[in-house]
């Protein structure tokens, strides 16, 4: 049986508050809510903070609200099963709410905070291992060694991201914000991601995500996500496609197709999305999409148990499956 390492747990009132215990213990210390991924890597020894700041004592995190013109606004210690069961956001954002409920298994869902979704550390089968698996070779350039077991010409992590949110917000063009003892920034969600396996967060270690927003949905559009696992609960993605597309004259306006655990972040497919705009989504104009997305996709085999040459060309698969879903619920 694995056993945590031993840790001190921290106790903060505000956001403030912990984003000053994280400033004061620099890289000594992780913050927590949900705790469904922190602390098995912590019984792996992935990592063995000396401090836990737990974020479930601040008051007022766990939040929901939506307005017609603000749009959705979501806290970041909100469980993600609350997502998955909303029915605004099922209305509103469905791909947010098929995302939500494609996490992981129940427990996970009701235990798992939207903020420890979308900073989900990047995954790896050389580095998601019991600290005695790994030590049967030379550390991985994630664990600061000098070799990418995966692509082993590789000078930078390739590790993989593999939350299930992040895509799908991105897609409809999420907006975080960011505290710290410095104060508060606003940035698009897509560029909390550096696509750096190892160092995979722009953020600061003394930063905190302390509100999720979403613009409100134009009047004809659509949103829809895909994921490919080995069961249909419990595993990360191998492959997922969030899509969100916006009609106008009955041709698309504006469309995003993210694609998830291809690469260190989440990828805008962004030669696949602007070959929608201007075009009526026939079957042979979302096949080309499709083929598009295949082409942008670069998975490697660092998922286990499903090869990369596998998991792109289900890229096409996913990519027009989703239209196609998001073209049927518009006309």
């Amino acid at each position: 049986m694995m056993r945590l390492p031993k840790f001190e747990r921290l106790l903060p009132s505000s956001v403030a508050e912990a984003c000053q215990m994280l400033n004061q213990h620099k890289n000594e210390a992780e913050p927590i809510a949900g705790g469904s991924d922190i602390l098995v890597s912590m019984k792996q020894r992935v990592i063995t903070p000396k401090y836990l700041v737990d974020l479930t004592t601040i008051p007022n995190l766990d939040y929901l609200s939506y307005d017609d013109k603000e749009g959705l606004r979501m806290g970041p210690l909100t469980k993600i099963i609350k997502l998955a069961r909303d029915a605004k956001v099922a209305e509103k954002y469905p791909a947010i709410a098929q995302a939500a409920a494609s996490v992981g298994a129940n427990q996970h869902q009701f235990m798992g905070t939207i903020g420890g979704n979308i900073c989900l550390d990047t995954r790896c089968w050389y580095y998601n291992q019991s600290s005695f698996w790994r030590k049967s070779r030379a550390p991985c350039i994630k664990f600061n060694g000098d070799t990418c077991y995966i692509a082993t010409a590789s000078k930078v992590c390739v590790a993989v991201y593999s939350g299930d949110l992040a895509p799908s917000l991105i897609a409809l063009g999420a907006e975080i914000k960011l505290s710290s003892p410095k104060g508060e920034r606003v940035i698009p969600l897509s560029q909390l991601y550096s696509g750096d396996g190892k160092v995979y967060l722009t953020k600061e270690k003394d930063e905190l995500v302390s509100e999720i927003n979403l613009p409100p949905p134009p009047a004809k559009s659509c949103s829809t996500y895909m994921k490919l696992r080995m069961r249909e609960a419990i595993d990360f993605p191998m492959m997922g496609v969030a899509v969100n597309v916006v009609l106008s004259n009955g041709k698309c306006s504006q469309a995003r197709i993210v694609l998830n655990t291809v690469a260190s972040a989440p990828v805008l497919a962004s030669d696949a999305s602007s070959h929608l705009v201007g075009k009526e989504l026939t079957a042979e104009v979302i096949k080309e999409a499709a083929e598009k997305a295949y082409r942008e996709a670069k998975p490697i085999s660092d998922t286990g148990g499903c090869p990369a040459v596998y998991r792109k060309k289900i890229v096409r698969v996913y990519t027009k499956r989703t239209l196609e879903q998001v073209v049927s619920k518009l006309t």
